[in-house]
């Protein structure tokens, strides 16, 4: 595990390493911490390293198994894909689309824009989004939407 992750950042490397070692450990006094590891990135927003402890009958059917690394870059993601949306919200393709785009948290004037729709059709259609989801703040809608993948 420890030579299949490089970390260019030595201090984020530093603690990658000692928390690996914690899990090598045949029975570690107290769990390891769960507190990401921040690894910055040049030019672009940083990765956040979590080691989640493995107990007991969870390590079947490897007993060597002690933990998953998960690794989250951060930064824009796609939003969720309108087909999902469509099916379960019951939205008209053209809802599904501008509902994929607010859910990567642009405002409807970027949506607009992004769908070569005017202003007032991005509005309208976000009205009819709010009424289908039983949202009413575009806050409220994208973390409603967040949770389809």
């Amino acid at each position: 595990m420890d030579r299949r992750v490089f970390v260019r950042d030595l201090e984020a490397r530093t603690k990658l390493r000692l928390l690996i070692e914690q899990f090598k450990q045949p029975a570690p006094i107290s769990p390891p911490p769960i507190e990401p590891i921040i690894v910055p990135r040049q030019d672009k927003l940083p990765v956040l390293l979590r080691a989640w402890p493995i107990d007991g009958a969870a390590r079947w059917p490897s007993p060597d198994v002690r933990a998953v690394l998960t690794m989250n870059a951060l930064g824009p993601r796609p939003g969720p894909p309108a087909a999902i949306l469509a099916k379960a919200f019951g939205l008209t393709p053209a809802e599904a689309k501008l509902a994929c785009i607010i859910a990567r948290g642009a405002g409807p004037e970027i949506a607009a824009m992004e769908l070569k729709i005017s202003r007032e059709t991005a509005r309208n259609q976000l009205k009819s989004i709010f009424a289908k989801t039983d949202t009413h703040r575009q806050s409220e809608l994208v973390a409603l939407l967040l949770q389809v993948q």
